[in-house]
């Protein structure tokens, strides 16, 4: 569609997190007496979804998310290194099958260090951050706007994963 020469944007775009963790089923000891424990992780992501309103590309040529998304992270033993990921499971999907490249959208994180600025690419984790016990922080996803994009509803799951390192 077409409005004064220009076509005018619908789109909606829906991330939803999914979280997982990858731990460590290793031995250690932690004290004078000697009994096992495992290493864990705890990783709690909020909100699990965020959304991008439309907006006119001229006037709005980058859309924040809806809402920054906050991390909160944290290991046993407390000293414990950890690394997460971000991994955009492809790009941005419309019912009618329009694609977006998710690497349209970026992300900007607080604290840095131990958290790390970034853009998506489908199919290939990137790294959100390294750090060491308990941590947390947010992270405010950003939608590069264009008027070469369909209109449309678009979707995409984006995994965060947490690892003993």
């Amino acid at each position: 569609m077409k409005s004064g020469g220009k076509k005018i944007v619908r789109w909606f775009l829906r991330i939803t997190f999914a979280a997982a963790l990858v731990s460590v089923a290793l031995l250690g000891l932690f004290s004078s007496k000697t009994y096992p424990r495992q290493w864990e992780i705890s990783l709690i992501v909020s909100p699990s979804a965020i959304e991008f309103s439309p907006g006119d590309p001229d006037l709005e040529p980058v859309t924040a998310a809806s809402s920054p998304v906050r991390i909160q992270i944290s290991t046993w033993p407390p000293n414990r290194r950890w690394e997460i990921t971000l991994r955009a499971e492809g790009n941005l999907v419309s019912s009618a099958g329009e694609i977006i490249p998710v690497s349209s959208i970026s992300w900007k994180a607080t604290p840095q260090p131990p958290f790390n600025d970034g853009v998506l690419a489908a199919g290939q984790s990137q790294l959100l951050g390294r750090g060491r016990g308990y941590e947390q922080g947010e992270v405010s996803f950003y939608f590069q706007n264009s008027w070469s994009y369909p209109s449309g509803e678009y979707s995409q799951v984006i995994t965060i994963t947490a690892s003993l390192i």
